[in-house]
């Protein structure tokens, strides 16, 4: 695959590790999210020494996010974000609280117009009910779930090198 993770997509990935760490407990789930986010996009082999460390250890995620320069990537990232919050069954207040810090802060530096016409809108509520949907098929599987977000990211990746 010919499609290159660049540092502010790389660094929407190392965000989303460190989201999994907020609650201090880290489910099997999210483990198995992570692995398989290594072994289906396409990282350099120095960004996935970086990404099994943050497996390990927590990073800030508002740090991370701080490194997110891609408008873009910050949007796919609330997108995966709140996938991958509700993976364990669970968002809990330590997540709620760190995703409202972030969407906070990606508030104050994006350009709304800019944003327009590049990233589907949706609905909250719309958006809440997708999830219940999903969760509540009884062929919904965290690899289904995996492979939708990795398939989301690597088709908008490549439609944007283009």
């Amino acid at each position: 695959m010919s499609t290159v993770i660049n540092e502010s997509q790389f660094y929407m990935w190392r965000t989303l590790f460190a989201i999994v760490h907020v609650d201090n407990v880290v489910a099997n789930q999210e483990v198995t999210f992570m692995a398989e986010v290594l072994e289906d996009i396409p990282f350099s082999v120095d960004q996935i020494d970086v990404l099994r460390g943050d497996i390990v250890t927590a990073q800030d995620p508002a740090a991370m996010f701080a490194l997110v320069t891609d408008p873009l990537d910050k949007a796919r990232f609330f997108a995966f974000a709140r996938e991958l919050v509700w993976v364990d069954g669970r968002y809990v207040a330590e997540e709620q609280e760190k995703m409202i810090e972030l969407e906070k802060a990606h508030l104050r530096d994006v350009d709304i117009d800019d944003l327009i016409g590049k990233v589907e809108l949706e609905f909250e509520d719309d958006v809440d009910q997708q999830i219940t949907l999903k969760a509540s098929s009884p062929h919904n599987t965290l690899k289904a779930l995996i492979h939708a977000v990795r398939d989301d990211f690597l088709k908008e990746a490549s439609s944007l090198s283009k």
